[in-house]
């Protein structure tokens, strides 16, 4: 009976159980580090880009946008449509919003933010700006005195766009809105601050407010803004509203995007830079590990191979030995990733200027980096196999 394929398995049987305990764990630890170091950096530019897009379509745009015809300023009957629009299937809820054409002014300082006349409960089932209130409160619907400003407009410090702001505002005190010649002083109710700097330069009033100061507009939007039941069935969506006759133009939150697709743009470039690091520097961890085992064991081997053992066995050993590592490694951190590192950053989010931002990886993803892990190590595990092996025996029994 041929008991040679039986070898490396004995042999690695004999490594596994007879081998230094801290130097296998040692082992198995620093492959585990490699592969976590794989996983964090994918995870964490997947989690700036999804906390980004989050932002947009939770803070800024809802999912679907719809605007006016070719050749109109407005959508009329505003309400009318939203409710029209919140029937088609896929959409959760609706809410129209009209651009001010105005320029607010605090005490000495005056800047042309955006400012949006909006229906306050409706908006609130679309955005979650309702929830995002640093301070005072939110619009109630018929309070046509009040208006709602984003940090980056009220100023104060540590605020990013402090220079260009009101340096401070309060709530409770008094801004001044222009509109074609028409001014009127609305208190602040509240100062809202969603970490995401486009939505903290905009300005919220009621549809009551505008209304008294701009008649014409009773009843009008220049947008509405749809949230839909799941993110990316957009087009789905659209197709649904187009086909139930509601009329305007229809674009996505990715064509409202605007800079940030350059930044997620810009994310995912780093993101494939630094996944090739990683993967590099999980090869040449793995390969260290290897080639230091095998230099101290080359009398060994040079043993094994006098005896008559053939170097594709000892090769077949070390490749076992790699595997080994690999799948024990891959196991303990993927342990410790799951089970510490994205529960840590889930309740301590990385907190930036555009999202807070978690840990996010998908399935494919992390089965894609697993098996990048085995590859590299079964390929950086050969290499000093296949060197030690070619050695001629006597030199390999003397250690030179």
């Amino acid at each position: 009976m041929n008991y040679a394929p039986r070898i490396p398995f004995f042999l690695i049987w004999r490594f596994i159980t007879r081998s230094n305990k801290w130097t296998l764990g040692l082992t198995i630890f620093l492959m585990a580090v490699a592969f976590i170091n794989l996983l964090f950096i994918s995870s964490l530019f997947n989690g700036i880009i999804d906390g980004t897009n989050q932002q947009i379509v939770k803070t800024y745009t809802g999912n679907v946008i719809i605007t006016p015809t070719e050749g109109n300023d407005y959508i009329d009957h505003a309400e009318t449509m939203s409710a029209q629009v919140e029937t088609v299937a896929g959409v959760t809820a609706a809410s129209p919003e009209t651009l001010v054409p105005g320029e607010l002014g605090y005490h000495n300082i005056k800047g042309a933010w955006q400012i949006l006349a909006i229906n306050p409960d409706q908006e609130s089932r679309v955005t979650n700006v309702s929830e995002k209130m640093m301070s005072g409160e939110y619009l109630d619907a018929d309070d046509a005195n009040g208006i709602i400003i984003g940090r980056q407009i009220a100023g104060g410090v540590d605020v990013e766009s402090d220079f260009y702001s009101f340096h401070g505002a309060q709530v409770g005190e008094a801004v001044k809105l222009t509109v074609g010649g028409v001014s009127k002083d609305f208190i602040i109710r509240g100062i809202f601050y969603t970490k995401f700097i486009n939505t903290d330069q905009r300005a919220f009033i009621t549809q009551a407010a505008l209304e008294s100061m701009l008649p014409p507009v009773a009843g009008k939007a220049t947008q509405i803004i749809v949230k839909t039941t799941k993110t990316g069935q957009e087009d789905k969506v659209i197709a649904a509203l187009e086909a139930a006759g509601i009329t305007g133009k229809f674009g996505t939150w990715q064509d409202a995007a605007g800079l940030m697709k350059s930044v997620t743009k810009s994310f995912l470039s780093i993101n494939v830079l630094m996944t090739f690091v990683g993967i590099l520097i999980a090869a040449v961890t793995i390969f260290i590990v290897i080639y230091i085992d095998i230099s101290n064991k080359r009398r060994q081997i040079g043993i094994m191979r006098a005896i008559g053992i053939k170097p594709y066995i000892i090769r077949t050993t070390y490749i076992l030995q790699t595997v080994v590592y690999s799948v024990a490694g891959v196991a303990l951190g993927t342990a410790l990733f799951f089970g510490v590192l994205v529960p840590y950053f889930n309740w301590h989010p990385f907190a930036l200027p555009i999202c807070d931002a978690v840990l996010k990886i998908d399935s494919v993803d992390f089965i894609a980096r697993m098996e990048t892990v085995f590859l590299v190590a079964i390929g950086a595990g050969l290499i000093p196999a296949f060197t030690v092996t070619r050695m001629k025996i006597l030199n390999a029994i003397l250690g030179k």
